[in-house]
């Protein structure tokens, strides 16, 4: 009896896989159905087991150890929630699989059978056993089940066309040092410059715990413009001609799907806050989120988590019927094992920095050209929103940081997995080094004397003329968005 009560118990997790394997799921109710019925089968196998074994001694202890290999589910089953290596199904199939050969070999077992303590490890070994396995599952999966993308001729079309509408301006007359430093809110992190150069976006937590967006209007009033929405609301991303902000939320997140993020749009004028909730833009499973525009306004590009990997996505946005939906997605570029994110897009089209690597240390950056198809390698240091340009695209500035011990640590064929896990914190890292030129060349390093030391940057907008930049950090006294101007000839 005490066999088939834990063959019932062991084999649970299994309907649980089963529903998150149907792509619309089966909801609370029909998930409780399938694990129960998961429990039940299980528990007729280990009866068959039993009965149809040799008459061997112990042989019950035999099946019941044979049916801890159910458990083997809970991590395909975390697995397939997190969006994370082959579908749920596969997963299923997999559990499924090492249930069966383990009762099998349990009804053919003769030697001597387990005790008490060689059952209670079997039930603890299996779970981790099989976790490391998933793991090595979801970084072969990530490494080798897709190609990487084709250049796509319509995006490189689009990509010539900008550039031959951007408005080139005065070279730059600015040096390597700083002539002032103002700070412009002793919190929040990730800001943004809006499109005329003086309204700044950023995140910060409300009073409530949740992370909110925030705006500072050139007044210097700051705004909580998602405090009357659900969720953490990070990551703003405004529009670079128009009012619209971007940003991610975990609103739609639920125990089936913990790791859920949507990109939501959101109407950025006014320093009253919106006027009208923020509306949907990504509706796949798994991580959308790290939204910037592209440089046309027109569409956008962001991190999804599917498909076994993370991708840089891009798509155009649409109106119909009163609503807005997006096109029919192309993948920029492929993360593969590692986490990948977009950093920024110039004004002309021409460069397009996304970072890879995992989320506990500094990225390393790639350099692509949409229109030719060029790759350039940027070394480890980039964090997110640490790279912008100047408004016609001549001028980039990156900003950098050294991770510490633990982050440099964790191999970045983690990052897929890692990066998949809700409420991560941010990197641990220290220092911040600024480095300005051009995109095509070898950048130059700022001094930046006091702002070296404070902390790491959080997040980096050029100002107009590539003057200066508004820089957010992260260090021992907290957060801080700073404006940092540079010494230029008149």
């Amino acid at each position: 009896m005490l066999v088939r009560v834990w063959a019932f118990v062991s084999s649970t997790p299994l309907g649980a896989l089963a529903a998150l394997s149907l792509p619309r799921g089966f909801g609370l109710l029909g998930t409780c159905v399938a694990i129960a019925a998961a429990g039940l089968v299980g528990a007729a196998l280990a009866t068959l087991a039993t009965r149809r074994g040799d008459a061997a001694p112990g042989r019950g202890a035999h099946v019941a150890r044979g049916a801890s290999a159910g458990l083997a589910a809970l991590p395909a089953l975390l697995a397939a929630a997190l969006q994370l290596g082959p579908p749920a199904w596969a997963w299923l199939g997999l559990a499924c699989t090492a249930l069966a050969l383990a009762l099998w070999r349990a009804s053919r077992a003769s030697t001597q059978a387990p005790g008490a303590a060689g059952l209670i490890a079997s039930a603890l070994l299996v779970p981790v056993v099989s976790a490391g396995v998933a793991v090595c599952i979801a970084i072969a999966h990530g490494m080798l089940s897709a190609p990487s993308p084709e250049p796509d001729e319509a995006l490189r079309t689009a990509a010539l066309d900008i550039d031959s509408r951007v408005t080139l301006q005065a070279e730059s007359r600015c040096g390597s040092r700083v002539a002032e430093v103002v700070v412009l809110t002793a919190f929040g992190a990730a800001p943004r410059l809006d499109a005329d150069g003086e309204t700044l976006w950023f995140e910060a937590r409300a009073e409530d715990g949740r992370f909110q967006i925030q705006r500072r209007a050139r007044s210097g009033k700051v705004v909580c413009w998602t405090c009357a929405e659900p969720g953490n609301n990070r990551r703003p991303g405004p529009h670079p001609r128009g009012s619209g902000v971007l940003f991610d939320t975990d609103r739609y997140a639920s125990w089936q799907r913990p790791a859920d993020t949507e990109v939501m749009l959101a109407s950025g004028r006014g320093d009253e806050g919106p006027r009208h909730p923020a509306r949907r833009l990504t509706y796949s499973p798994g991580p959308d989120d790290h939204a910037l525009y592209d440089p046309g306004g027109a569409g956008l590009l962001w991190s999804r988590g599917g498909s076994g990997r993370f991708e840089v996505q891009r798509a155009s946005i649409l109106g119909g019927h009163g609503g807005l939906i997006l096109s029919e997605p192309i993948t920029l570029f492929r993360g593969r094992a590692s986490w990948v994110v977009p950093l920024a897009w110039s004004p002309d089209g021409r460069t397009l920095v996304a970072g890879f690597g995992h989320p506990f240390a500094p990225l390393t950056g790639v350099q692509l050209d949409p229109a030719t198809g060029d790759v350039r390698r940027i070394e480890a240091g980039l964090l997110e929103g640490s790279v912008s340009f100047s408004a016609d695209g001549r001028v980039m500035a990156r900003a950098t940081t050294r991770a510490e011990r633990a982050g440099r640590l964790v191999p970045s064929t983690l990052g897929n997995v890692i990066a998949r896990w809700p409420g991560r914190s941010a990197p641990r890292a220290a220092g911040t080094e600024v480095l300005l030129g051009d995109p095509t060349g070898v950048l130059a390093a700022l001094e930046l004397d006091e702002l070296a030391s404070w902390g790491a940057p959080t997040g980096l907008s050029l100002l107009e003329g590539a003057r200066g930049f508004v820089l957010g950090q992260r260090g021992a006294a907290g957060e801080r968005i700073v404006r940092v101007a540079l010494a230029c000839a008149e």
